[in-house]
C-alpha cells in the first residue's frame, strides 16, 4: 500500500513539472515593437512611451511594447508591409500610405478639405470612414487611432512663395504618396518623392529645392539648417493613424486587447493635443533659427488649383470628396 501511494504521488509530482513549462510558455509576456520615422524626442515617440506604460500594466497581463524610432525597421511603407505580413509590429502611417490597400484613405489628408481638427475628427469617426476598416482587415491591419500629426506648410531653401506661379519650376519633396505628389502638381512644382531621412541632406546639397511638413517636424530634423523660407501654406491638416498587425493583436487576450485600444486612443488624444499646442511656437522657433517666416500667402489660390487632385484618383469611391463634405454639413 505504501509503494503504491509513493508511486501514485511520484507519478503526480513528475506530470506537474511536465506541465510547469507549458504554463510558463502561456504566460509568457506578448512583445510588440513600435517603429516609426520620427526623432526619439518628437510627439509620437513621446506617445509611443506612453502607450508602453499603460500596456506594461494591462489587467490581463503585462504587454511588452519595445520603441524603435528614427527607422530603425525601416521607412513608413517598409514597416507597414512587415505588419501586413504579420510581424509583430505597430506603427504610425500617414492615410496617404495606407491608401495603397484601400484607396479612399487618401481623402483623409486632401489639401484644404479640412478647417480645422475637430472636422478630420468628425469624418475619422463617421460611418464613412470606419467602414472603410474591413478592407484593412482584409490585409492583416488592425487600425487604433486617428491623431493629429500637425499642419503642414510649404518651406524652400532660398525663395518666398506666396501663389502657386511662385512654386513652378521647383523641385519639391514629397513622401513616395500619390496624393502629395498631386498636390504638388497642382501647386505647379516638381514632385520629388523621397524618404524623409534624406532629406536633410537634400536640402543642404539643393538636390531640392523645398518641401513641406509641419514646423515641429522641421525642427526635429534641423532643416531650418538648410532652408531659410517658411510658408504659412497651411494646406493640409495631417491626420495620422496608429495600425499594428491583426495577427499580433489577435494574439493578445481579451483584456490585453481592451487596455490596449483604450491606451492607443489615450495616446493618439494626447499626440493631438501636443500637436494642436506646438504650431505657434514651432514657428517662433523657426524664426529664431534664422527662417523668414511668410504670412502673406494667397491661400485662396492655392485651395483653388488644389480642386483638380480629386480627379486624379478614379480608384476612389464616386462622390468621396462630396460624401465627406455631407459628413460636416456643407
Amino acid at each position: 500500500m505504501t509503494i503504491r501511494i509513493i508511486t501514485a504521488s511520484a507519478g503526480l509530482a513528475l506530470t506537474l513539472l511536465a506541465a510547469a513549462p507549458a504554463a510558463q510558455a502561456q504566460q509568457k509576456t506578448p512583445v510588440l515593437r513600435f517603429g516609426h520615422m520620427n526623432s526619439p524626442t518628437h510627439i509620437v515617440n513621446l506617445g509611443g512611451q506612453r502607450l508602453k506604460a499603460a500596456m506594461e500594466k494591462a489587467s490581463g497581463g503585462p504587454v511588452q511594447i519595445d520603441l524603435f524610432p528614427s527607422a530603425q525597421l525601416g521607412e513608413n511603407s517598409a514597416v507597414l508591409e512587415q505588419l501586413t505580413l504579420g510581424s509583430n509590429i505597430i506603427t504610425q502611417v500617414g492615410p496617404g500610405t495606407i491608401a495603397q490597400y484601400v484607396p479612399n484613405y487618401s481623402v483623409m489628408v486632401h489639401p484644404f478639405l479640412f478647417k480645422n481638427w475637430d472636422e478630420v475628427k468628425k469624418v475619422a469617426n463617421s460611418p464613412l470612414v470606419k467602414g472603410w476598416e474591413k478592407g484593412l482587415v482584409k490585409h492583416n491591419i488592425k487600425p487604433l487611432c486617428f491623431f493629429n500629426f500637425g499642419t503642414r506648410d510649404l518651406y524652400t531653401r532660398n525663395k518666398a512663395v506666396r501663389t502657386p506661379a511662385d512654386t513652378a519650376g521647383l523641385k519639391i519633396r514629397v513622401q513616395p504618396v500619390a496624393i502629395y505628389t498631386e498636390l504638388v502638381k497642382s501647386m505647379g512644382g516638381q514632385a520629388t518623392p523621397m524618404p524623409w531621412p534624406e532629406v536633410y541632406s537634400a536640402l543642404s546639397q539643393g538636390v531640392i529645392d523645398a518641401a513641406e511638413a509641419p514646423p515641429n517636424a522641421i525642427i526635429d530634423q534641423k532643416h531650418y539648417e538648410a532652408a531659410k523660407f517658411y510658408m504659412k501654406t497651411n494646406h493640409i491638416l495631417d491626420a495620422a493613424m496608429v495600425v499594428m498587425s491583426l495577427k499580433a493583436f489577435n494574439a493578445l487576450n481579451a483584456d490585453q486587447q481592451k487596455t490596449l485600444e483604450a491606451a492607443a486612443n489615450e495616446a493618439c488624444d494626447w499626440m493631438t493635443a501636443e500637436s494642436g499646442k506646438v504650431y505657434d511656437s514651432s514657428v517662433a522657433e523657426l524664426q529664431k533659427q534664422g527662417m523668414t517666416i511668410v504670412s502673406d500667402v494667397d491661400r485662396a489660390a492655392f485651395e483653388k488649383a488644389a480642386e483638380s487632385i480629386q480627379k486624379a484618383f478614379p480608384d476612389w469611391s464616386p462622390n468621396l470628396v462630396a460624401d465627406v463634405r455631407k459628413q460636416l454639413g456643407r
